[in-house]
């Protein structure tokens, strides 16, 4: 797909001032991995167990299905002279057009606040700036965002007609993907990551007879999502051996699902301890 671009990125580095560039790389992180499983982190310790797990083995369908079109289409990102923001790997489609696109709409379905359509409202909110930012920021050519828009729709659209939020579906779907990108992409770091994060959760989820269905408590939550960050940000972040990526990079997905039962041993051992 030569010229994909069709100079628009090229355009918006010469007309916007560097400030806005770097507002937009701030609100890019709407669309990271990071902030993704954070949000489904939540959204299982604060709401229903069912939903929580399908929203977790959804996104890591979704990051797997990114991994596994990325490693086929093998298409380049816009030069690095023209970035305002860091970027590896092939740029065709957009990830984080993909996981916003997945995310966002996965809230739509699942929370109940408000209307629905002002949910719908915000959540295309949400991913017009994040696919925007890509663009501004210079690591992505407007269809990567525009196909990518597409692909995260018609997945979780499918998704939830197939499998109608039962996790276990959600997880073979997951685990299909997770091995597709092996085929495409090879043994990578990000497809490695991808696998992990299938086996983790899909293996401990199947593994619950029934997760308590008592909220964690936000300090909980809060210790919860520092302690998994750290091992993320280490398993993704640092290059390390692709045995070492596999092994922490299954512990958060697994470690998103286990808290609750963690919280509400340390509360029985507790209540059980004489005062």
């Amino acid at each position: 797909m030569p010229g994909r671009g069709f100079g628009v990125v090229e355009t918006l580095k010469k007309l916007l001032p560097d400030v806005v560039r770097e507002v937009f790389a701030v609100l890019t992180q709407l669309g990271d991995a990071w902030f993704i499983f954070a949000a489904v982190a939540l959204l299982y310790w604060f709401g229903e167990r069912d939903e929580g797990a399908f929203a977790l083995a959804t996104v890591l369908g979704a990051i797997a299905l990114t991994v596994a079109l990325k490693g086929l289409f093998q298409l380049p990102r816009p030069p690095a002279a023209i970035r305002a923001g860091h970027a590896s790997g092939y740029g065709f489609p957009s990830g984080h057009a993909i996981g916003a696109t997945v995310l966002w709409g996965l809230l739509v379905e699942a929370l109940e606040h408000g209307e629905r359509r002002w949910r719908a409202v915000g959540a295309a909110a949400a991913i017009a700036i994040v696919t925007t930012s890509r663009v501004v920021i210079g690591v992505h050519y407007v269809v990567d965002v525009l196909v990518g828009v597409v692909v995260g729709l018609a997945y979780l659209a499918g998704l939830l007609r197939w499998a109608k939020w039962r996790p276990n579906r959600a997880f073979v779907v997951a685990a299909v993907s997770a091995l597709a990108a092996v085929v495409t992409a090879g043994l990578t770091p990000d497809s490695v990551a991808t696998v992990a994060g299938v086996v983790g959760a899909g293996l401990t989820w199947a593994a619950f007879d029934a997760p308590p269905e008592s909220p964690v408590e936000a300090p909980a939550a809060f210790a919860g999502l520092a302690a998994l960050g750290v091992v993320g940000y280490a398993g993704n972040e640092l290059g390390l051996s692709l045995a070492t990526t596999f092994g922490l990079n299954l512990v958060v997905p697994a470690g998103i699902l286990l808290l609750p039962v963690v919280v509400e041993r340390a509360k029985r051992e507790r209540s059980a301890s004489p005062t």
